[in-house]
């Protein structure tokens, strides 16, 4: 069957099961029963050739396992996983405080140029804007970059952290990056 017709009687997207499959936990069987014109052979097709949206969803799934249980992060939990990575696709895939790119920390740590103990770092961490609410909400959470979400910690502010310290850690990350890629002296 051609993908042509193939779109004709479907209304599911390979980005819709993508979503189901891997934020609602729903099985291949499950979908295909809520679907009657898929056909197993195209769910796996969409598997196969969706590795960047699988990328996508695992990034924010893994955010989300690494907060489910604590009572700061319930109304996330709550919601579920769908709503937290809608949430998280919309986000800027640079840190919001010193404006690092995601890939330029995947290229340093796959490297070995940087890396931690804890293994952290390679990707963009959540982050609440007023650490002292304690809450982890959509709107007091961004992605940030290990070395902000480390260093702003719950003492210093969002703003004080912007003006004093995120424009030196982009120096820091940025200079790297530019050593790494043979632009460096």
């Amino acid at each position: 069957m051609s993908m042509v017709l193939f779109a004709e009687r479907t209304t599911m997207t390979q980005e819709e099961f993508l979503i189901q499959h891997l934020t609602e936990d729903k099985s291949y069987k499950s979908i295909l029963s809520e679907n009657p014109s898929l056909e197993l052979h195209m769910l796996q097709e969409w598997w196969a050739t969706g590795t960047d949206l699988r990328d996508k969803i695992k990034k924010s799934n893994a955010l989300f396992s690494s907060r489910k249980g604590k009572p700061a992060f319930a109304a996330f939990e709550q919601a579920g996983k769908r709503p937290f990575f809608e949430w998280f696709r919309k986000q800027p895939r640079i840190c919001a405080y010193c404006g690092i790119e995601e890939h330029k920390l995947e290229e340093l740590f796959a490297a070995g140029v940087l890396s931690t103990k804890r293994g952290r770092g390679k990707s963009l961490e959540l982050e609440r804007k007023d650490s002292k609410s304690n809450l982890y909400t959509e709107g007091n959470c961004v992605l940030a970059c290990y070395f902000c979400n480390n260093h702003k910690s719950d003492i210093i502010s969002e703003e004080d952290h912007r003006q004093y310290f995120a424009p030196h850690i982009r120096k820091f990350l940025e200079d790297k990056y530019s050593h790494f890629k043979g632009h460096g002296n």
